[in-house]
């Protein structure tokens, strides 16, 4: 019988996505694209076998860089800590990060308020003691992939009295103790122990700084540890580029147990060289695979953060304002694991409680991000925008503007060393209660307290953030205006 032989074409889009302009990557879709197959008798030939099991593995990584976003961006925090003087093997030590330097590292942080963060292994240290004082805090315990476990401070169950939690991790017994100890259990060895010291600058905010405390409860001689805060530039804990983003993710895999929900990622990263309890060893030919891979997963990310298509996701009809957090704290739905959900806010932010996705008047937060102008294009800093705050905005604690670098996602630098404005601020307000705030590379004469300053080159996106959110936000009654550009 006659061999049958035919070639099969079709369209690999994925890889038609390029870093920073509209032109094909022709290398890479040659490479991992799926045109030009050749099939004898309903089998590919060799050559056409190896592209495709290249295709799968490439389309495969770019997946699992998605997937990965929420435990990549805490590795990218951890990292900071290390970076900090935390001792590596991850004891508790706690960093603190507060204002325009000390958070610039991090993925769209608040300026005001103060950021305690710890990490424990109690894989290799044990469970761990966390010391929550009195006081206006509002964090989480979390696991690997940002879900919280508990939530903390006025937003969580002692309500701001004051408390004191035992950690343990997973197939770990409770030790034996006094009694005094709220046990949580984490579902992943890693442990994230985040909070936000939201009390006015002064005593009271030292006060709360100074009493919270993290040690591993088998090493009480670590307890009273001096806080670590960082001197010179900030480490930028976005999820790295190119090979760093995989080598940092086998850390996570090497340390971390499978997940029953991740088992078939784990299957994708064993073709890529990334396997539990094997070294990572990638070949040259998957370095490049996982180089590009990671090139457009991040174009995704980007996308699927800045332009998000999910449901209920812009927050006024005919507005360009987005709900920020667009997961749910346990990453699933009734219909689906939030895979592209989570991995929106956490391309551009860090953390996750309860108390952030508010339904509901309370204590607490909300975040709207806006990221394009009314042409659907990125802010560019080399113009000037004005924002419209309506008057009477329902936020019981305060309210605030903070500007991004879209490329980063840190906050802008400046001249002015300043990338926020909030309503615990000298603003002006005009005779109708409303506030109008700038953006841009220059003040309008007599407003530089309502102005953040950019430039041009930069690309830019905001966050409008309330605390302690009031009715009228959730009713909508209240509507926050969009940007507009001042011609």
């Amino acid at each position: 019988m006659k061999s049958i032989k035919y070639i099969i074409s079709c369209c690999a889009a994925l890889s038609l996505l390029v870093a920073g302009g509209a032109a094909t990557n022709v290398s890479a879709q040659e490479k991992y694209g799926v045109a030009n197959i050749e099939m004898v008798n309903g089998v590919p030939t060799p050559m056409s076998s190896k592209k495709i099991f290249d295709a799968m593995d490439y389309y495969g990584a770019v997946q699992a860089y998605l997937w990965a976003m929420p435990a990549m961006g805490l590795k990218g925090w951890e990292n900071a800590n290390v970076d900090m003087g935390a001792d590596s093997t991850l004891d508790g030590q706690i960093c603190l990060y507060h204002g325009y330097d000390g958070a610039a590292g991090i993925l769209t942080p608040n300026t005001r308020v103060t950021y305690l963060i710890s990490f424990v292994d109690t894989k290799v240290h044990g469970p761990a003691v966390w010391i929550i004082p009195a006081g206006k805090s509002a964090g989480a315990v979390s696991d690997q992939w940002q879900r919280p476990v508990s939530d903390t401070g006025v937003t969580g169950p002692d309500r701001g009295k004051g408390i004191k939690l035992l950690i343990v991790g997973p197939d770990q017994d409770v030790p034996n103790h006094d009694g005094s100890y709220a046990v949580v259990r984490s579902p992943t060895h890693v442990v994230w122990l985040g909070t936000r010291n939201m009390a006015n600058p002064g005593p009271e905010h030292e006060r709360i700084n100074a009493m919270f405390d993290v040690y591993p409860y088998e090493r009480p001689e670590l307890a009273g540890r001096k806080k670590l805060r960082k001197k010179g530039d900030a480490f930028k804990q976005r999820q790295p580029h190119g090979m760093e983003f995989w080598t940092n993710l086998n850390a996570i895999v090497q340390r971390e147990k499978m997940a029953e929900r991740d088992v078939f990622f784990y299957a994708i990263l064993r073709n890529l060289g990334i396997e539990k309890g094997k070294p990572f060893k990638p070949s040259k030919e998957q370095v490049e695979l996982l180089v590009e891979a990671e090139r457009v997963g991040y174009l995704m990310a980007i996308n699927n953060g800045f332009k998000k298509r999910f449901e209920g996701s812009r927050y006024y009809k005919g507005k360009k304002w987005y709900v920020a957090l667009v997961n749910s704290p346990s990453q699933i739905q009734d219909t689906h694991g939030e895979m592209f959900e989570r991995a929106s806010w956490f391309h551009e932010a860090i953390g996750s409680s309860y108390a952030m996705k508010m339904s509901k008047p309370g204590p607490g937060s909300t975040y709207l991000g806006q990221y394009e102008d009314a042409q659907g294009h990125g802010f560019d800093g080399g113009n000037t925008y004005k924002l419209e705050v309506s008057a009477d905005v329902p936020a019981g604690q305060f309210w605030a503007l903070t500007v991004y670098n879209s490329l980063t996602r840190t906050l802008v630098r400046n001249d002015q060393r300043s990338a926020e404005v909030n309503s615990l601020n000298e603003l002006i307000q005009n005779k109708d209660g409303t506030t109008t705030l700038y953006v841009g590379p220059a003040a309008p004469k007599g407003m530089e307290s309502n102005w953040i300053q950019t430039k041009r080159g930069l690309n830019w996106f905001a966050y409008f953030r309330l605390y302690n959110p009031e009715a009228p936000f959730f009713d909508k009654s209240w509507i926050l205006n969009d940007f507009e550009k001042i011609k």
